[in-house]
């Protein structure tokens, strides 16, 4: 009898004892639930408020280019206001930041096919520009493979799917123009480490673009011609300063060819948007391509959204 006694209550110990620890596991489960559902209902506001603030900073670009062109007309500069960047500065909930980057300050890599052809001025400049940032020239027959819409190799140097197929995986050239410079790390001959040092030297907009020697950098001014080296582009650079050149026909008329003097400009037409938001443990960064056409209309041509 008293043995029996002892066995019940063991086995009404041990039960308690299950009943405890099962609704302890529940009850963990439950707050583990309920802290997911606030985590993805705090980023999903998060989210919506930060793409609010990151198109509020959209317009705002749009708004300062709009402006620019209206009050200086046919001269764009770093000395303007849409070339000052944004600093951090308080928003509800955190800080926003922003830059412009004029696109016609850099080489334009769908210049080098023009109307499916070869632009052999595009090309030279291109391989200046190579040579000067201490790259092989010859990778600049490589990206003219990728990009025009034939299937033959650019003699000597080039590469059309022959070179493409064989790696894993396999693919094949765009024959395209080209939609973003990141296109060029899938290019032969491109590695990390020169991708790092061509990118903030091109870009990638439309063909036919013209450059802006009021905000291109030494490196694009000395890749307009063989009587321009990386000295005499930076005389150039700190002789414009951040007003821009008085006259580039004075100034750029006997130092490149006429084809080439055809294409420079002072004025732009696309332009960069970096704009990032930062909410508590949440941030947002947008990059939109701006075009803003001769009446001062400003549109997003294309966008793209990083997370962290």
């Amino acid at each position: 009898m008293i043995c029996t006694k002892k066995n019940d209550s063991g086995a009404a110990l041990l039960t308690a004892m299950l009943v405890v620890a099962l609704g302890t596991v529940i009850a963990v489960n439950m707050m583990w639930s309920t802290s997911l559902d606030l985590r993805r209902t705090t980023s999903a506001l998060a989210n919506d408020q930060g793409l609010l603030y990151l198109q509020g900073a959209e317009a705002w670009a749009g708004d300062i280019l709009r402006a620019d062109l209206i009050e200086a007309g046919n001269s764009d500069h770093l000395g303007e206001q849409w070339a000052a960047e944004l600093p951090p500065i308080p928003i509800d909930g955190g800080l926003i930041s922003g830059r412009l980057e004029d696109l016609h300050s850099k080489f334009n890599l769908n210049n080098l096919v023009y109307g499916g052809n070869v632009d052999e001025f595009s090309q030279i400049q291109f391989e200046r520009l190579l040579a000067l940032l201490g790259l092989d020239p010859r990778l600049a027959g490589v990206v003219i493979d990728w990009i025009d819409p034939d299937i033959d190799v650019t003699f000597p140097y080039g590469g059309e799917d022959n070179v493409y197929t064989g790696r894993l995986p396999p693919y094949r050239t765009a024959n395209s123009i080209i939609t973003t410079p990141t296109e060029l790390l899938a290019i032969s001959g491109i590695d990390r480490d020169s991708y790092r040092t061509l990118l903030p030297y091109v870009t990638a907009i439309p063909t036919g673009s013209t450059l802006n020697v009021n905000t291109a950098s030494e490196y694009i001014l000395a890749s307009l011609s063989d009587d321009i080296d990386i000295n005499l582009g930076t005389q150039l650079v700190q002789e414009r300063g951040l007003a821009g050149f008085v006259d580039i026909n004075s100034r750029f008329q006997q130092l490149v060819e006429p084809e080439i003097f055809s294409r420079i400009s002072t004025i732009s037409r696309y332009f960069l948007l970096t704009a990032t938001v930062t909410l508590g443990t949440h941030q947002f960064t947008m990059y939109s391509l701006l075009e803003r056409d001769s009446s001062g209309i400003v549109r997003s041509m294309f966008r793209s959204m990083g997370v962290q």
